[in-house]
């Protein structure tokens, strides 16, 4: 029997004829990027293959995505034969522009990791247990586990001060680009391979940092539902079933040694409290940094992302609730999408006479468009009459083209994709606001949170309805506000407790249950600041 052999990780694997070349290299767990979980769609998955006689036929969806020979889409090429060794070659991706940081709240140092004197002499402690020997340094780690990518903040936790901040695509990117994906994938058994894939793209991270991970004492993690359970080991299976719920909203504790993470074995890792169905520990974590469980005025906080996440309230109570808003706004399902990488549009303007201006990331050629640029060509074309407030093309175009050099555009059915993801946010907005019974204006602080909220330009956003329409100075980006949360609780005791205190004068509602739900959604797919 012949085997498939992977560079440039140097995997192998004994060839079985009707399995996919996306099945074998999940199993090996190489960096192949699946974002549509393996449909075709994304065409993330395209691999150099030396042995196309041992394959199935070109599909469709492969003659009109691959223009090179000898190129294939791994989800769509089957083993036809085992007679013969065939060589995968897995392109090397571009590094994402990710937000690492949120905006910072100074506040007392007061960890739960402390030196404590003993008859042995300087010890750590983490509250009463002991963990080692002082040796000098004692660091701790705050960790954001999005669904696309991965923040991680070095704090001394002696000093209060950060040391390094560092980030990454997250690995679990060749299981799909969405939460369900990934729970599909744990539903047929193969969680594990989940849990490994994430804890070592933290072990790669730390492993950068020219400092003794040893002495790494705390490691205090948020991220959405999904991606909290996974790293700790909880099942995600019932995410995947009604009611949707996890095993578990409480706080978890684990040692380090039990999830394979290169920190002092003893380490404690703290995971936030969830508050329920999708909506995550990212979203407490936010809460937490903004304050709004605080403030006498109504605040609403918005992370924008795959999932994304509104609260609304003040001290007095908070409404909650999540959206399936789906990649769109990360590329995916775009034929020009792309995720936040350089040489992707991230900034488009129109000039009355129809000139096209437009920045990339890091000033490179363009090779896409990524959600912020998305959001300024939607603007744009409705402002110029490009299309109408439903999102049809005026005249008679089929498409619009940016860049015809690059073959960069936008089409009807790309717009249709993004109408699904803005419908789903704004939706959510009305909602949150209905259940406490106020009006758009009684909103006197919206905070955007996260790497879209930070990089979008907020009056586009309100030009097309992704942002309930309220005065420009009264948004506000907060950039990571879950990281900024995480890392309060890592130094801070009395924040710790906050935070787990929050999710008592939180109500969530599901947006499904509503029983307006689709009626309202279907009049949010339309641009209503230019009906006629």
């Amino acid at each position: 029997m012949a085997n498939i052999i992977v560079s440039p990780d140097n995997k192998i694997a004994k060839l079985k004829e009707g399995k996919t070349l996306l099945s074998y290299l999940q199993e090996l767990e190489t960096n192949i990027h699946a974002r549509c979980g393996g449909r075709g769609t994304c065409k993330g998955c395209i691999v150099k293959v030396s042995a196309n006689k041992n394959l199935s036929s070109l599909t469709e969806i492969e003659k009109k995505a691959i223009q090179r020979k000898g190129f294939r889409l791994a989800c769509q090429a089957k083993i036809t034969k085992e007679d013969e060794d065939i060589f995968i070659e897995i392109p090397l991706y571009t590094k994402f522009k990710i937000l690492e940081r949120g905006k910072v709240k100074r506040i007392p140092l007061n960890p739960f990791i402390k030196k404590m004197p003993t008859s042995l002499g300087e010890r750590i402690f983490w509250e009463k247990r002991e963990i080692g020997a002082y040796d000098g340094e004692i660091y701790g780690l705050a960790l954001d586990i999005g669904t696309t990518t991965l923040s991680m903040v070095w704090i001394d936790l002696e000093k209060g001060n950060e040391l390094f901040v560092s980030s990454m695509l997250n690995p679990q990117f060749r299981y799909g680009d969405n939460i369900i994906d990934r729970i599909n994938y744990a539903k047929i058994g193969r969680q594990k391979h989940l849990e490994r894939a994430i804890r070592e793209g933290v072990n790669e991270m730390i492993k950068e940092v020219p400092l003794d991970s040893e002495k790494i004492y705390e490691l205090v993690i948020v991220g959405n539902t999904a991606m909290r359970d996974i790293f700790v080991g909880n099942s995600v299976e019932k995410l995947g079933e009604s009611p949707f719920e996890p095993i578990t909203l409480k706080p978890v504790n684990k040692i380090a040694n039990e999830l394979n993470l290169v920190l002092n074995p003893k380490a404690n890792v703290y995971a936030f409290p969830l508050i329920g169905h999708f909506v995550g520990a990212d979203a407490l974590g936010a809460i937490l940094a903004t304050e709004i469980h605080t403030k006498t005025e109504i605040s609403m906080m918005i992370d924008i992302g795959t999932n994304t996440e509104i609260a609304l309230g003040n001290k007095d109570g908070i409404v909650v609730t999540s959206c399936a808003s789906g990649p769109a706004f990360e590329g995916s399902g775009i034929k020009c999408g792309i995720g936040a990488v350089e040489g992707a549009i991230q900034m488009i303007d129109i000039t009355e006479n129809l000139e096209i201006n437009y920045n990339t990331i890091n000033n490179a050629p363009p090779i896409g468009i990524c959600g912020s640029g998305l959001i300024d060509i939607l603007a744009n074309m409705l402002e110029r009459k490009i299309i109408d407030w439903t999102g049809k093309f005026i005249k008679d175009n089929k498409k619009f083209v940016i860049s015809e050099k690059n073959k960069i555009f936008l089409d009807g059915e790309d717009i249709d994709n993004l109408k699904l993801a803005k419908a789903a946010i704004s939706v959510g907005a009305k909602f949150v606001s209905r259940d406490l019974n106020i009006e758009i204006d009684d909103i006197k602080k919206l905070y955007l949170a996260g790497a879209f909220g930070t990089y979008i330009n907020r009056e586009n956003a309100l030009k097309i309805g992704l942002l309930p329409n309220i005065p420009l100075e009264r948004i506000e980006k907060v950039g990571n506000a879950a990281m900024e949360g995480a890392r309060q609780a890592l130094i801070s005791k009395e924040k710790r407790r906050e935070a787990e205190e929050i999710p008592k004068k939180i109500r969530h509602i599901r947006l499904e249950m509503e029983k307006d739900f689709h009626d309202r959604f279907v009049e949010e797919l339309c641009f209503e600041k230019y009906r006629p």
